[in-house]
């Protein structure tokens, strides 16, 4: 496999000269990185305890993506329109996967003290990077692209086929070229600290986006409108990437040509390695910069006593009963403002709160008010809580962490009732995470169906938090931020997704009953269950737990 990357690699090694890069150097540093890539299975893949998870059998998942994607052909008349749609898809997958899954590797850090004091380029360093990636995502544009191409191959035989895969291969340079080009752009404006968090903010954002698309388009889309549509050729086609790859394709076989396919097709080959010219040469020294930034690069906290400070400090000072309770509340709401996986993790939930009410409420976008006031006369308002129950996400999160080995300082330290900890935290995740989300909803449920929800809306999230409270004494979960990422069970966190919706509904069952009840009942209902949820802290505070 090794060879094979070579031998393509070889072939352009004129225009890798041109770029300015040493080649000796290029192909040596190549040639080590995917040696060790196959000697211990791609490091990109072995995420979050799936150490045994290969890079044939992500390989099997995208095939199996691509027939979803092929099936276009079957309701798409228009092969241009068809293959638009399939390159755009592929494009942002591609793009996608890259922003998720390889950015750290485009800017790992492990070979930086032996390369960044070396007499190597810029340039070299990029383009070998951009290369060791192009080599894993083609493999995902090809099966991605597979089912199509063999559909092409089937019903349009000759060149057809030759430039599906050759557009394919563009598509995932191109992929390559414009999320680079965005990260190096964004170097010149951002540096440090800054820079790490935005592009974790992308990352988040982009999930929330590639959810909420494959939820909302296909509910958008009118299916014999798409079987007649066609791909119109106009100015702005000509700015859009996926168009200018089906127009080559259209090209390679030679009927019903037009000067704007001939057009498309020099856009499609032209721009990639133009592309590759600016990015290389004229932007690689900001990738330089990026990479001794980040190794250099310490961080200076300075604490400012604010107003809002001492009002959160009035506010702990109110819910915790113990300075061990306030002091972990502090310690896990800084980790959580800081912990860049702990977003990652977190925060998109979050954002599908959105998408799950329009999937689930089914709202006429047509006619949004008519359809949110016809909403009034039902009970959907009990789906409010349901995603409600997803504020208390957060506590999942709170036992891990990559630098486990501070867990010392927990046996270090004169503590007796390490439970403390536990409650201050978890009572620090609901209010930062659970009460904003609640608000929220609430506020909409009122607007909508009137105030008189609101004390079972109330009683929604007092229950809510009690099933949070259950769930960290049965799954005996350990000392906040002791435990490793890759300790997390991810083959057991289906069964607790769904053992939590379970729970979740019947919440909103018991919330449903309590419409039969007066609104007196629901509030002493909802001050005895303050109660239940008072004593299971404290129970949660002499309970005995593990450090990792």
């Amino acid at each position: 496999m090794v060879k094979f990357a070579l031998f393509i690699v070889r072939l352009f090694k004129k225009p890798i000269q041109w770029w300015g890069v040493d080649y000796a150097q290029f192909e040596t540093l190549l040639k080590i990185k995917l040696t060790l890539d196959f000697r211990r299975g791609p490091s990109m893949y072995k995420s979050s305890g799936k150490t045994n998870q290969t890079f044939e059998k992500q390989l099997l998942v995208f095939v199996f993506l691509g027939i979803f994607i092929g099936m276009g052909f079957f309701t798409i008349k228009d092969l241009m329109l068809n293959l638009t749609i399939i390159y755009s898809i592929i494009f942002v997958m591609l793009s996608t996967t890259l922003i998720s899954e390889f950015t750290s590797v485009l800017f790992d850090q492990r070979d930086n003290h032996i390369l960044l004091v070396r007499p190597i380029s810029p340039r070299t360093l990029l383009l070998v990077r951009l290369v060791h990636i192009q080599f894993y995502m083609g493999y995902i544009a090809l099966a991605l692209s597979l089912f199509s191409g063999i559909y092409i191959a089937i019903k349009f035989p000759g060149f057809a086929v030759l430039g599906y895969f050759l557009g394919v291969g563009l598509c995932a340079w191109l992929a390559l070229l414009f999320t680079i080009f965005f990260y190096l752009a964004l170097s010149k404006v951002v540096s440090g600290e800054r820079f790490k968090d935005f592009i974790t903010y992308v990352q988040i954002f982009l999930a929330i986006i590639i959810f909420g698309g494959y939820q909302l388009l296909p509910r958008l889309m009118e299916t014999d409108a798409m079987q007649q549509a066609t791909m119109p050729i106009l100015w702005w086609t000509y700015l859009v990437p996926p168009v200018w790859l089906a127009g080559f394709v259209k090209l390679s076989m030679f009927t019903n040509l037009t000067p704007a396919i001939y057009f498309l097709s020099i856009l499609a080959l032209a721009v990639p390695f133009a592309g590759a010219i600016v990015v290389v040469r004229f932007l690689s020294k900001g990738f330089g910069n990026i990479l001794s930034n980040e190794s250099s690069e310490s961080v200076v906290i300075i604490e400012k006593h604010t107003l809002k400070e001492k009002f959160t400090g009035k506010l702990y000072r109110f819910f915790c009963v113990s300075e061990m309770e306030i002091i972990a509340w502090k310690v896990a709401m800084k980790m959580t403002k800081r912990d860049r996986k702990f977003k990652q993790s977190v925060y998109p939930i979050f954002g599908f709160i959105p998408v799950f009410a329009i999937v689930m409420l089914k709202p006429d976008l047509n006619n949004l008010i008519a359809s949110i006031q016809a909403m009034g006369d039902t009970n959907r308002w009990l789906f409010f809580i349901f995603l409600g129950g997803f504020g208390t996400i957060s506590l999942t999160q709170i036992p891990y962490t990559d630098t486990p080995e501070a867990s010392w300082i927990y046996k270090a330290l004169p503590i007796t009732k390490h439970g403390h900890l536990l409650t201050g935290a978890t009572k620090a995740m609901l209010l930062k995470f659970f009460l904003p989300i609640y608000l929220m909803l609430i506020i909409i449920v009122a607007s909508v169906w009137g105030i008189d929800i609101l004390p079972r809306m109330i009683l929604g999230a007092l229950l809510a938090i009690f099933l949070a409270q259950v769930t960290v004494i049965i799954q005996k979960m350990g000392m906040p931020f002791t435990q490793a990422r890759e300790m997390q069970q991810k083959g057991g966190n289906v069964i607790k997704v769904f053992l939590g919706i379970f729970l979740m509904g019947a919440i909103v069952g018991l919330v449903y009953l309590s419409t039969f009840l007066t609104n007196w009942i629901v509030l002493i209902a909802c001050i005895s269950v303050i109660g239940i949820i008072m004593f299971t802290f404290r129970m949660m505070r002499v309970k005995k737990y593990k450090f990792g």
